[in-house]
């Protein structure tokens, strides 16, 4: 018998404002980035058309092991503050009721990670930052999960796991993931942008204020 899981973005869901950018302010405060180096990397992102979600230049060279500290210690101070408490109460409901839960994020994974074990959830989908010689080259590794690849990403998970999408949830914010809400037989539209917004009461999919 296939389960069923419930699914939970968090930027702008879990919490309002965007992790990763979080941490890239937490890096400027700590001056492990430099304010040189943090302009050449948003003037790149400008002039990017293509690329701009997976280009993470601004961890170039740092070691794998630094990054997790950092992370580790930009979670506590400045993400898990920030958590909705209505969205965690929504995400505990879920546990309480047996069902599978998954963190599904473009966000960094080494920045994910604790919110996972904070949250005892039993996935993590997310960025993955490639490492080579033990530092990081600026690069992602793996499918960027943000639009259609965070349906890919979980139909994969799925066949894993042995969840139905037919009998899940699924919680997010943006247009950009309705790949992903037309997959699950729950969508639901959390603090939505304006675009999500129009589609989910043109479907009377339930929108909720986390």
């Amino acid at each position: 018998m296939r389960t069923t899981a419930a699914i939970f973005d968090v930027d702008r869901t879990l919490i309002r404002f965007p992790s990763e950018r979080l941490f890239f302010l937490y890096l400027l405060g700590r001056r492990v980035l430099t304010p040189k180096r943090a302009v050449r990397f948003l003037t790149e992102l400008f002039c990017q058309s293509q690329g701009r979600y997976t280009n993470k230049s601004y961890l170039q060279g740092l070691e794998k092991a630094q990054i997790q500290r950092l992370a580790q210690d930009c979670y506590g101070r400045l993400i898990r503050p920030r958590l909705s408490i209505t969205g965690l109460a929504c995400l505990r409901e879920h546990q309480r009721r047996g069902h599978q839960t998954v963190i599904l994020t473009g966000s960094l994974e080494f920045l994910m990670q604790p919110l996972q074990v904070d949250l005892q959830t039993d996935w993590l989908i997310a960025t993955t930052l490639e490492i080579t010689a033990g530092r990081c080259t600026g690069r992602i590794q793996g499918r960027h999960p943000r639009g259609l690849n965070k349906l890919l990403l979980l139909q994969e998970l799925s066949r894993t796991a042995g969840f139905s999408l037919a009998q899940s949830y699924a919680y997010a914010d943006h247009v950009s993931d309705l790949p992903l809400l037309e997959q699950v037989g729950h969508p639901i539209a959390v603090n939505p942008a304006p675009a999500l917004k129009a589609i989910a009461r043109q479907r009377a999919w339930p929108i909720y204020r986390f």
